[in-house]
């Protein structure tokens, strides 16, 4: 079988490196039919502005829409659908992409979520509970889709890249319902019913450290891209340090046959992975030794709930809440059964494995949960199991806490490993 190509371009100005990584592929004109309709799909997902590298490099979205039109095409159009609680074009304005595309002559620019001509897609062999999502006709008719994420260390998966990117794609009702079954299923399952021709996933400046929303940008200066989503999350991880032996979405990728993550079957265009190889700080993956006090069983969990427990434990730190809850047990997978004596108020069961016992304790809904849901059930000593209003604001409230706090945890490893 042929390999996937891969192409990476590395320097500081972002038109030529667009340029470069497309070379590989035939150049725009090869990639992009005449009077063809294009779509592209940045990550534009939170109100955040453009140093924070939360969303899609707004100078690489100008630069694409400009090296696309040198293709011919019929239309070029923005589209997004920003995450649940947030308004999409505030996002794109906040983020400095709305203006961005807007001067590089973008035709359009969706709001997904608000778009009501939409197409009920049946999912074939749907690994998750989700038998049918809808999508916009625009995008499932556009002649050809280009998946734009920015690289950024994610609670619920590890990381996102092209692969998660496209979840964007759906509204908040889909948006909610994947998030309530398998996430990484789901994303495949949307995966098999819209495939973008092209993945450009944004390193000019990634994030590490406790994302998505309380990021670390690093200076990286690379563009990847390829057809093969797969492969180039893949390509990525690897640039950065990230096992993908240790993500939970490589392997329903494979089941799905939506591309390879073996290097052996990929072929890297450009420097190597070895010349761009710089490892970044991906902490949801550490482990849990370093929180001696707490009570915590994750037998049988996969990573996206262990990486959204440790965030949990680590803005309990940051609110000055971690302390206060020291007596809780936490149980994250799936359990044959849960332990005897406990509280009903200390006994916090983190998502949907543990549903069928959330009579016996905080119940924390979720395949993974919403991310502010575990510090709140630990903190309220209640339920939560549906995003509701007031999520937004108690985020913001919360989230300079955390930054300040995260800030510290970077500052710190950075000595440590000089030393």
């Amino acid at each position: 079988m042929p390999k996937s190509i891969v192409s990476i371009a590395k320097g500081v100005d972002v038109e030529k490196m667009v340029h470069e990584v497309l070379a590989p592929f035939g150049g725009v004109k090869n990639i992009i039919k005449p009077k063809s309709t294009v779509v592209l799909k940045p990550n534009a997902g939170h109100d955040a502005p453009p140093e924070s590298s939360v969303n899609t490099n707004p100078e690489l979205v100008a630069a694409v829409i400009r090296e696309v039109r040198r293709a011919n095409p019929k239309e070029i159009i923005l589209a997004e659908a920003s995450a649940i609680g947030c308004d999409t074009m505030e996002c794109f304005e906040v983020s400095g992409i709305l203006k961005a595309a807007e001067d590089a002559g973008v035709d359009k620019v969706i709001d997904i979520k608000q778009d009501k001509d939409l197409i009920k897609m049946p999912i074939r062999d749907a690994r998750s509970d989700i038998s049918r999502m809808l999508l916009p006709r625009f995008l499932v008719e556009a002649e050809h889709i280009i998946n734009m994420p920015i690289f950024k260390s994610h609670c619920s998966m590890v990381f996102t890249c092209a692969l998660k990117n496209m979840k964007g794609v759906v509204q908040d009702k889909v948006h909610y319902q994947m998030h309530q079954t398998d996430l990484a299923a789901a994303m495949m399952d949307l995966w098999s019913i819209i495939r973008p021709d092209l993945q450009l996933a944004d390193l000019i400046r990634p994030s590490e450290g406790f994302g998505p929303h309380a990021t670390l940008p690093t200076d990286f200066g690379c563009l990847v891209a390829g057809r093969d989503p797969v492969a180039v999350d893949a390509t990525v991880c690897r640039m950065v340090g990230l096992d993908v032996n240790r993500v939970a979405y490589f392997e329903p990728a494979r089941e799905r046959g939506i591309g390879v993550s073996d290097p052996d079957q990929i072929e890297i265009h450009g420097p190597s992975i070895e010349d761009v190889y710089k490892e970044l700080w991906l902490p949801y993956l550490e482990g849990f030794d370093k929180y001696p006090e707490y009570t915590l069983d994750t037998e049988g969990a996969c990573s996206s709930c262990l990486g959204l427990v440790q965030l949990t434990l680590e803005k309990l730190k940051s609110l000055d809440e971690y302390d206060k809850n020291s007596d809780v047990t936490i149980l994250v997978g799936r359990k044959s059964g849960i332990p005897e004596g406990v509280e009903h108020d200390k006994l916090i069961l983190h998502g949907d494995c543990l549903k069928k016992y959330r009579k016996h304790g905080v119940f924390v809904g979720g395949c993974p949960p919403a991310e502010p849901h575990p510090v709140w059930a630990i903190v309220d000593r209640k339920d939560y199991t549906e995003i509701g209003p007031g999520l937004r604001e108690r985020m913001a409230v919360e989230g300079p806490l955390f930054e300040k706090h995260m800030h510290k945890l970077k500052q710190q490893r950075d000595k440590d490993r000089q030393n």
